[in-house]
């Protein structure tokens, strides 16, 4: 009886140092592939998507709560932070910038953009690419509580051809898709997207940059709606601002050069309209299609907060800024 009791001892010994050496191998994968986040804050669904590298539209629906990203099914289980906000660039945190009696920054002392190649491209093709893989988000007021909708005048797309108009008033040579990628499926939207930027970029091979333009988004019943609501807007001469962010996924493989993009669009807002730019949003999981390009950006817009007209002003400023962003780049 006795040998039998060691013999089951050493078996259930053996099986535990198993699962617990398999236990390991697996944390270690995981956290070479998802970078410096805390695994003990990442759902067992997300590391799943991760190893077997799904693109963020196969999750369910998500809204994101002031600094949380929280699945319907889960809504109030406080699930993990999601992003960080990135306030001060620690590149150029050095830099000087000479204001007007507005408040607003000198033309001429736009930082110049570090880490970023410079890069050529022909004037008198398109080199600019706007499109929506949320194509139905709008902007109020709202007659339900949808927060969508495929009028192409109180949504993204809208804002997409605001700033559209003002790059071409300065020059630029751009094209903006206003395809609806999250039509039929949402859940399809990124790999709709995704497959119009190959077209596009087969079609057009002077293309350089690349704009996801969205906008944010929140419930009434959050209890972050408050917090969030007073960072949703600015006055700019007198006049209500949406304020904008960008997103960036950190299973990119341009990561680095994405985020040192984003900085510095960001950098150059900060240096012409202080508080307009809320900050860069770094995912826990995702790509985003941000590999297209070192140049790719996706953009918040306002949020289901704002009014048309309060993002529309945004979209006119954040066409100003990726002017002065893409004169700063160029060959």
């Amino acid at each position: 009886m006795r040998k039998n009791n060691k013999s089951t001892y050493l078996i259930l010994a053996l099986i535990s140092l198993i699962i617990f050496n398999l236990g390991s191998a697996a944390i270690q994968l995981s956290r070479s592939n998802i970078q410096s986040f805390d695994l003990k804050k990442i759902k067992i669904k997300d590391l799943v998507l991760e190893v077997f590298n799904l693109a963020p539209e196969n999750r369910t629906n998500i809204l994101r709560k002031n600094g949380e990203i929280i699945d319907e099914e889960d809504e109030g289980t406080g699930y993990i932070k999601d992003f960080i906000i990135i306030d001060r660039i620690e590149e150029y945190e050095d830099l000087i910038i000479v204001r007007d009696s507005t408040g607003k920054g000198s033309i001429e002392n736009i930082p110049e953009p570090l880490n970023i190649p410079k890069i050529g491209f022909d004037r008198e093709k398109p080199y600019i690419f706007l499109y929506h893989t949320h194509a139905t988000e709008g902007y109020g007021p709202f007659e339900d509580n949808s927060y969508y909708t495929t009028d192409n005048s109180k949504n993204v797309v809208n804002i997409g051809n605001t700033i559209s108009k003002v790059l071409e008033a300065k020059g630029h040579k751009v094209r903006h898709e206003t395809m609806h990628h999250d039509r039929p499926s949402f859940n399809q939207s990124y790999s709709r997207s995704l497959n119009t930027l190959k077209k596009v970029k087969g079609e057009e091979q002077n293309l350089r940059f690349f704009f996801d333009i969205h906008r944010d988004g929140i419930e009434r019943e959050s209890p972050y709606y408050e917090s969030f609501r007073a960072k949703s807007k600015i006055k700019i001469d007198g006049v209500d601002v949406a304020t904008f962010s960008m997103v960036i996924g950190p299973n990119t493989p341009n990561y680095d050069q994405v985020l040192a993009f984003a900085k510095y669009i960001k950098v150059v807002s900060d240096s012409l309209y202080p508080g307009l730019c809320k900050g860069i949003i770094i995912k826990p999981i995702g790509k985003y299609n941000l590999f297209i390009s070192d140049y790719a950006s996706l953009m918040e817009i306002g949020s289901n907060l704002n009014t048309v007209s309060e993002a529309n002003e945004c979209g006119k400023l954040v066409g100003e800024i990726l002017d002065i962003v893409i004169r700063s780049i160029e060959e």
